[in-house]
């Protein structure tokens, strides 16, 4: 007898849900690395990769296509509430003040490994062919490729920063700064590219143009028109700074009107739910992510890992695969290292600070998982280039804690604020 469609969504959600969480607090992955990388990899194992293999009557039991359509919209809404609390985390008075070394620093952090990356699939185009997805061009592809390589994971960063101690010291201050330019940078990147992406080759340069075009335009008439609007209404709804249901309510619908709109207009959804973040009133950031944040991280994504982990089919045979991997992972770590430590010891930091800056950078967690699965539905990479690309960013944002520890241990003087303990919590 099979089982009924209630309880087998149910069944899945108790193990999305539990599972990960469970690893981590009980199994001791929070002491190798932060949850998302266990929610990411749990996913991942739930897959065709792992499960598919091993129990592939269970799996086909659990997650067979027809079991996924409820699992769809959750994971949909997943991924909208995360890019809107990137965008709520994202607080542009960060970058006020902070002079031209700030500025160089958070440029060459995320430039440096973009172009590394962009030069490195242009080559893997040629090299391994499919690896490509159905709709690149070889220059669309290396565009893709390289904003990959280049991804810096704001909130990701901020949990390991607060797992080392780091988050209130200036070393963890700055890299939080670095990370939230890196992620205004990628959103500017992947519109560019996702409007390349649309024209399918038809209409060139003028459809480019044109979603480009609509796109910084809603940007731009969100920053004038829309931001002081929701400032004005958010003031009436919740005038004691408390989120109560009706700023719930206005808050999520400013959210999915947004997304509606860029997806309209030929972007991602995606864009549309990060810039709804950047448009909420800043005296209310704190308490609108304490009302949505754990409920969407830690209820909603795990739908979001499944989906994507049975999108990831690795094939150990498959040299092509493990070239990606191998290669994406090393253009990241030396990108992100010399793209951020050279330029900071440039800028006057001591080459402890400068060394650890370069070490936490290469953060990548569920942002990274986010802009492939963009770049897969648009065609830009091949499901193989996908699955390769996934597991790297698991490997390098897993590396980080430990990285940064070692600088640390190295130089403890780079985790310590002056006049304070000088300590890093490994």
């Amino acid at each position: 007898m099979g089982l009924s469609p209630a309880l087998l969504f149910l069944l899945q959600a108790l193990l999305l849900i539990a599972g990960p969480f469970l690893l981590w607090r009980l199994g001791g992955g929070r002491h190798v690395a932060p949850m998302v990388v266990i929610q990411i990899l749990v996913g991942v194992a739930l897959g065709p990769s792992l499960l598919g293999r091993l129990a592939p009557n269970l799996w086909g039991t659990l997650f067979a296509p027809t079991a996924l359509a409820p699992l769809s919209g959750l994971a949909l809404l997943a991924v909208v509430f995360f890019a809107f609390l990137t965008g709520l985390h994202l607080d542009p008075a960060e970058f006020r003040g902070r002079g031209s070394a700030f500025a160089g620093v958070a440029l060459s952090s995320m430039l440096v490994p973009t172009l590394l990356g962009g030069g490195l699939g242009w080559w893997l185009a040629g090299a391994f062919p499919a690896m490509t997805g159905p709709h690149a061009t070889p220059g669309l592809f290396a565009a893709g490729f390289g904003i990959c390589v280049g991804v810096t994971a704001l909130p990701v960063l901020g949990a390991i920063l607060r797992e080392m101690g780091l988050l209130e010291q200036r070393v963890g201050r700055l890299a939080l700064g670095y990370a939230a330019v890196n992620d205004a940078l990628l959103w500017l990147l992947i519109t560019g590219v996702l409007a390349w992406a649309t024209t399918d080759g038809a209409g060139g340069g003028l459809t480019v143009g044109w979603v480009a075009l609509l796109g910084f335009a809603y940007v731009g008439a969100t920053a004038l028109v829309v931001r002081p609007l929701l400032d004005r209404l958010m003031a009436r709804v919740a005038p004691d700074g408390r989120i109560g249901d009706t700023a719930v309510v206005v808050t999520c619908a400013a959210l999915l009107a947004s997304a509606a709109v860029t997806e309209l207009i030929g972007l991602h959804y995606i864009l549309g739910a990060f810039v709804a973040g950047t448009a909420m009133p800043r005296r209310l950031a704190a308490a609108i992510l304490d009302r949505l944040e754990h409920f969407s991280t830690l209820i909603l994504l795990p739908f979001f890992f499944t989906l994507t982990g049975l999108k990831v089919d690795l094939t150990l045979d498959d040299p092509a695969q493990w070239a990606v991997f191998a290669l994406a992972g090393a253009a990241t770590l030396a990108g992100k290292m010399a793209g951020t430590a050279i330029p900071a010891r440039l800028g006057g930091e001591a080459w402890p600070e400068a060394l650890l800056l370069g070490a936490l950078m290469p953060c990548k967690g569920l942002m990274e998982v986010i802009v492939l699965t963009i770049l897969l539905e648009a065609g830009v990479l091949s499901g193989a280039c996908f699955s390769a690309m996934v597991l790297m960013a698991v490997a390098v944002t897993a590396l980080t804690r430990p990285m940064a520890g070692l600088v640390g241990r190295w130089a403890p003087a780079a985790a310590a604020p002056a006049g304070g303990d000088r300590k890093i919590v490994p």
